[in-house]
């Protein structure tokens, strides 16, 4: 089934627009109407691309307001959309242009390892539905919301079908695209492929005419990678006693880039994904090949296999290099992110193949399986309208926005000057600067990027609305302790006096505070609902 045997060349609608369409629709049924703007990394791409392109939107906010860096590209595509279209709209045209790029991706790939739709269909289920972060361990993800990961893993999956077709400078360039997305995706998949190529194709890395050709098309191609990864270089840093490097690392990202603080459970995930991964794999690639077409096919397989393989090599670096990181200097720029994801992925799709190989080849197993991949369309169909139909209520509870919130920032909107800080919950009321176009101080989930000397500054303007608690004493780096201190962030900005919030206020040059509705100060209530109250700093208070 995954070795075409017609001796005519099926048409480019045959081999190509089908496929690409029935992978992009199963995606947008699995993923296009789920949590918009809510708990996936939208909220962080879509209202900086909303500055990038109206720069005095949300100045003021610590996060929002950064240079784009790597994130440029993906922010010249969708900048302007958000600004014309708004978050909802530009979140759902986003998305369907992101699964049909990884579509696109995948099926260049599958069609490289011989694999038919119906088997890659078995491998994209096996990827979505065993784990919701679609990685192993690293909460690594590729599908769900928008973002510029997503682009770079396509260009990613289109690089490795050039690479297992020898065709060098095409995977180059497809490299290249993959960094400008995103500098850590394509940066990490660029060494694997060095790795690769030291491996199994040492020949090419001794041809000095090719290293020239590679070096120049992968310089165009991922010029945006190279002009955000120099300006990082080239960027002063001052000294100081805290280490953004460690607050980043370890105290706001350990699910993604510490694996000392990874649960026990995460261990036997990973034993489970490399044991299926290698034995998948042993039994597809043990067989000898009875001819030329069958030889290459075990060749592109071996080769997949390899680099997933070398992928697996940087994550284990990563582990070996956690516990002499101490400062989180290395761990900080992911080395766990593409092997996390490949390996999850080269899992599904060496499982998929055994699958098919063990029970396509019967008649019943091949009616079952088809039967199971279009009971799980029209499962997802169902979902899907009833998903659409909520949004027509957008923002919902599902988007990280309770009822409550939506009159909120509808007063801020209307009462408060154009561009002034509003001070909120570091923790709580993640999407009201967004919705309600006023920035905030700081919040918990917004840090800003990896080496920056704003990790600093947020990080005391996260300790300022604590009340100035030492938020690094209850860091532990062999335990993820983000829910611990969120809490005691939480609590301690709902305990804040009078004097605390007069100084916050004076500090960052703002006069409306939002709090829970129990929450009493001595300043006027301006606003009040349910759940929120705005207080408001009287000209004698200053």
């Amino acid at each position: 089934m995954s070795v075409k045997s017609a001796r005519q060349k099926p048409s480019f609608l045959h081999a190509w627009v089908l496929p690409v369409a029935t992978i992009t629709l199963f995606l947008c049924l699995k993923f296009l109407f789920i949590r918009n703007m809510g708990l996936v990394n939208e909220i962080h791409h879509l209202p900086l691309s909303r500055h990038f392109a109206e720069p005095t939107w949300l100045a003021q906010d610590i996060y929002y307001s950064e240079p784009p860096g790597y994130r440029v590209l993906f922010q010249i595509l969708f900048g302007h959309l958000t600004t014309t279209v708004g978050f909802l709209a530009t979140s759902i045209i986003g998305r369907i242009l992101g699964y049909l790029s990884v579509a696109i991706g995948l099926w260049a790939l599958a069609r490289r390892l011989g694999i038919g739709l119906l088997t890659l269909l078995v491998a994209i289920g096996l990827f979505v539905y065993v784990r919701r972060p679609q990685g192993v361990m690293a909460g690594e993800w590729l599908l769900g919301g928008i973002e510029p990961k997503v682009f770079a893993y396509s260009a990613l999956f289109m690089a490795l079908s050039a690479m297992v077709a020898a065709r060098y400078l095409w995977m180059t360039a497809w490299l290249g695209l993959a960094a400008s997305f995103h500098a850590l995706v394509g940066g990490w998949a660029s060494i694997a492929v060095l790795l690769w190529l030291m491996w199994r194709r040492s020949d090419v890395l001794l041809d000095g005419r090719r290293w020239l050709a590679a070096i120049a098309i992968y310089g165009l191609t991922g010029v945006f990678a190279l002009s955000a990864v120099l300006t990082q270089l080239l960027s002063p840093v001052e000294a100081s006693s805290i280490s953004p490097a460690y607050i980043y690392s370890f105290l706001r990202n350990p699910h993604h880039v510490n694996p000392l603080a990874w649960p026990m459970d995460e261990w036997w995930l990973l034993l489970a994904y490399l044991l299926v991964f290698g034995s998948c794999a042993f039994y597809l690639l043990r067989a000898v090949p009875q001819d030329s077409k069958a030889a290459e096919l075990t060749r592109h397989r071996t080769d997949f296999f390899c680099y997933v393989l070398c992928t697996l090599i940087l994550f284990g670096a990563g582990i070996l290099i956690a516990p002499l990181d101490r400062n989180g200097q290395i761990l900080q720029y992911y080395p766990f992110r593409v092997g996390d994801l490949m390996l999850a992925l080269g899992a599904a799709i060496f499982l998929a193949l055994t699958l098919e190989k063990l029970l396509w080849q019967h008649r019943r197993g091949a009616i079952a399986i088809t039967l199971i991949i279009l009971t799980a369309f029209g499962a997802e169909a169902v979902r899907f309208y009833s998903k659409g139909m909520e949004l027509r209520m957008f923002p919902i509870e599902a988007n990280g926005v309770n009822a409550e919130m939506v009159p909120l920032a509808d007063w801020l909107k209307q009462n408060v000057p154009d561009g002034e800080i509003v001070i909120s919950s570091p923790v709580k009321a993640a999407a009201l600067p967004w919705l309600s176009d006023h920035p905030s101080v700081a919040k918990f989930r917004f840090v800003p990027s990896a080496s920056s000397a704003d990790v600093e500054d947020w990080y005391e303007r996260i300790s300022d609305l604590g009340g100035g608690i030492d938020l690094l004493s209850n860091v532990n780096r062999r335990t993820d302790s983000r829910r611990p201190i969120r809490h005691i962030l939480s609590e301690a900005y709902d305990s804040l006096d009078t004097a605390q919030v007069i100084t916050l206020m004076d500090k960052y040059q703002s006069n409306y505070i939002v709090t829970i509705a129990q929450q009493q100060l001595e300043l006027p209530v301006v606003y009040e609902n349910s759940r929120y109250r705005v207080y408001a700093l009287d000209d004698k208070d200053t």
